[in-house]
């Protein structure tokens, strides 16, 4: 069983162009699965999305679907379950309306109820679930340097032998006595130094899920560019953690 996962696009269309056709190299695939945050941060969300729904992949939520859902039913399906100060306010939630008014109302009824998790049991028996940040929240931030007990606490809440997310957009796999935690990456804004898009292979040939991260390079200054001639909320910040493959 061989599975791609792939997460945190934030409107960047050739990012995930580029993965697309990675993926076609990589292929075939039992199931091809995102983790969130698709629209949200880049200048083409609505296409991004349309890419999406003609690809017809298991979709899960991510932290930007809440707050962009929540900005185009005008707070009527507000955001969940976020830590303390980390509401979306000024530019940011700007950004989310933007956003929305580029999806459309048809864009924003298809973000409105995606799960929070996708699961898949492999031959091995052991299985794996997939969320964007945790199994019961996509706004807590799991950073590569947490400790062995936070990733520990992650897994036992999935109550999975493997347990992929996304949300922080640093590659990183971390081994455990009881399971195994991996971020698999962003698509459009790698925060690990390598600019690349990011995915996530994962494969279970009867012996337990190996996990494997690719790279698909395409033309980030171009993109850069574009999304510096647009009048995208936030366009300076986006642009600088791109270039850099860093959080700003």
């Amino acid at each position: 069983m061989r599975i791609a996962v792939l997460s945190d696009i934030h409107g960047n269309l050739p990012a995930l162009r580029a993965v697309l056709a990675r993926l076609d190299d990589l292929g075939p695939f039992d199931a091809i699965v995102g983790l969130g945050d698709y629209a949200m941060g880049g200048i083409y969300p609505a296409e991004v999305l349309a890419e999406l729904q003609q690809q017809g992949w298991p979709l899960v939520r991510g932290n930007t679907e809440e707050w962009v859902v929540q900005a185009g039913t005008n707070g009527a399906e507000p955001a969940v379950n976020y830590p303390p100060g980390t509401e979306h306010r000024g530019a940011l939630a700007e950004l989310d309306q933007w956003t929305a008014d580029h999806l459309g109302a048809d864009g924003v009824a298809a973000l409105r109820g995606l799960p929070l998790r996708w699961d898949v049991t492999g031959p091995s028996g052991q299985l794996l679930a997939a969320v964007h940040s945790t199994p019961a929240s996509t706004h807590p931030v799991h950073r590569q340097d947490a400790s062995d007990d936070t990733f520990s606490e992650v897994l036992e809440q999935a109550e999975s032998d493997v347990l992929l997310y996304a949300h922080v957009h640093y590659a990183h796999i971390r081994d455990l006595p009881e399971g195994v935690v991996a971020c698999i990456g962003s698509v459009g804004a790698p925060y690990d130094g390598d600019a690349r898009a990011c995915f996530m292979v994962a494969e279970d040939t009867g012996e337990g899920w190996s996990l494997q991260h690719e790279r698909a390079a395409y033309d980030v200054e171009a993109y850069l560019s574009d999304l510096a001639a647009s009048d995208m909320p936030l366009r300076e910040s986006f642009i600088s953690n791109i270039r850099n493959a860093r959080a700003g």
